[in-house]
């Protein structure tokens, strides 16, 4: 059964929030981790922050959705990744976010792939605002869950960020959004993450 976490932004725009250029860590100093957290609906992230921040975070992690969630030729090989009833078209994403919009980008490549439901999402600025201006900030972005790890948070990199609903320390760098190509099946989730690990580990 499809899991109703999120409330559905009717004014979330569907347009390109990715970033075009990617930011370089400046120095050879260690990476601070900053504080940012994972939510599933706009009340659980108003009993911390501005709810009207919190809005516009679920706003921009839905209109990015469709872009960044790692994409799968077919319908099985994404429930083998996330489960079963836990996949959908972008058309359906971008339904349930309470527009028939569709972004162009997605439109000419969405020949019938298929992509994880958002689960959550990741609050942005309004947490990174303690003084100073940082290098690469934490944008606001989908978050989703795994068959084989459904309580952990994850990014569409297959990065976890939280174990559960609230506040988490993370480094920014690990959080940045890219635009998803074609994932093959058993490619996201904390296997695949463990094969990654090991891969680059032997690469030096």
């Amino acid at each position: 059964m499809k899991q109703k976490v999120l409330k559905r932004s009717k004014k979330a725009a569907l347009v390109l929030m990715v970033p075009t250029a990617t930011f370089l860590m400046a120095g050879c100093g260690q990476e601070e981790a900053v504080q940012t957290a994972a939510f599933e609906t706009v009340d659980q992230c108003a009993a911390f922050y501005n709810p009207e921040q919190c809005r516009a975070d679920l706003g921009q992690a839905l209109a990015m959705h469709t872009q960044v969630a790692p994409k799968y030729t077919d319908k099985a090989a994404c429930e083998t990744d996330f489960g079963v009833g836990q996949c959908e078209t972008p058309a359906q994403a971008a339904a349930a976010a309470g527009t028939e919009q569709v972004p162009q980008q997605a439109q000419a490549s969405s020949g019938g792939f298929f992509m994880p439901m958002m689960m959550g999402f990741l609050a942005g600025q309004m947490l990174n605002r303690s003084g100073g201006q940082l290098k690469q900030p934490v944008q606001a972005q989908p978050l989703y869950k795994s068959r084989d790890d459904r309580s952990t948070f994850r990014t569409a990199t297959n990065t976890p960020v939280a174990k559960g609903v609230g506040p988490t320390y993370i480094k920014p760098s690990s959080v940045q959004p890219k635009p998803a190509g074609m994932v093959n099946r058993g490619g996201f989730g904390a296997q695949a993450q463990k094969r990654s690990s090991s891969a680059s580990s032997f690469g030096g």
